[in-house]
């Protein structure tokens, strides 16, 4: 089975996608509050790939949405996670008004 251009699209947008995530996650979130929110994100990455393709009904705007949120899962951990960016993003755009919130308090 060959990927449609709508699949290939939710993939390459969902590989770009986590440092625009970590602009709105806040480092304070739980873990699953971050997953909802990167599943909505996918959601709309599916859905509106799928539309601009002309592809926009049932099986298509599912395999679109699952498509990026495997994309962006995989481009988080193998990518963003380790080189710091989104880490960093999260910490940069956080609303405790803390350049470090997030991480642990350090020693004296």
């Amino acid at each position: 089975m060959h990927p449609t251009d709508a699949q290939l699209w939710a993939a390459a947008l969902g590989y770009l996608l986590p440092p625009v995530i970590a602009i709105v996650i806040q480092p304070r979130w739980s873990g699953p509050a971050k997953g909802i929110f990167m599943l909505l994100v996918a959601a709309g990455d599916g859905v509106g790939t799928a539309y601009f393709n002309d592809e926009f009904t049932g099986r298509p705007i599912v395999t679109g949405i699952l498509t990026a949120a495997v994309a962006i899962g995989v481009a988080y951990r193998t990518l963003w996670r380790p080189s710091g960016i989104a880490p960093r993003i999260e910490a940069a755009t956080s609303t405790t008004g803390r350049p470090d919130a997030g991480s642990p308090p350090r020693a004296a």
